[in-house]
């Protein structure tokens, strides 16, 4: 038995817009996030030798996180595929994630979040691991650079 729901996109997109405060595209831009509404925790080092479980132990997410967790991984934009399970079960789930789809959980940018405690883990490829409060609120550089995106999309 799956310990785990899936969502696509578009109906993680609808669920979670009221939690992040807009759409799932904010997520490419949380770097941008005024300076009062995240935290960095640690930089992972050494995380290229590391197996997903190990990444996971330093990323410490249930010192923050607790209940339901989204988590939006590279997978999710590949496969379509936004996973929701308790805190309690991550463990297991990032164990058997490379077995289960034969690539890495850890392959690039991976998000975690939790409605419950209006908090977003954020784990970047290159190791640097972020707490954000949630609702996201981009600070004036990050908004301008999202409307450029958007006007260029047009």
């Amino acid at each position: 038995m799956e310990s785990y729901k899936n969502y696509t996109m578009d109906k993680a997109d609808l669920i979670l817009h009221p939690v992040i405060g807009g759409e799932l595209i904010l997520l490419n831009y949380v770097g941008f996030a005024q300076e009062s509404r995240f935290q960095f925790l640690r930089k992972i080092e050494a995380r290229n030798g590391m197996n997903d479980t190990e990444i996971l132990k330093f990323i410490n997410f249930k010192q923050y996180l607790s209940n339901d967790v989204f988590i939006i991984n590279e997978d999710s934009y590949i496969k379509d595929k936004v996973y929701l399970m308790d805190a309690n079960h991550i463990d297991d789930f990032v164990g058997d994630y490379f077995e289960l789809n034969a690539s890495g959980f850890f392959g690039g940018d991976t998000f975690f979040i939790s409605p419950l405690n209006k908090a977003l883990i954020e784990f970047q490829h290159n190791g640097y691991v972020f707490l954000h409060q949630l609702p996201i609120v981009l600070n004036d550089y990050g908004k301008s650079k999202m409307l450029t995106q958007s006007i260029n999309y047009i």
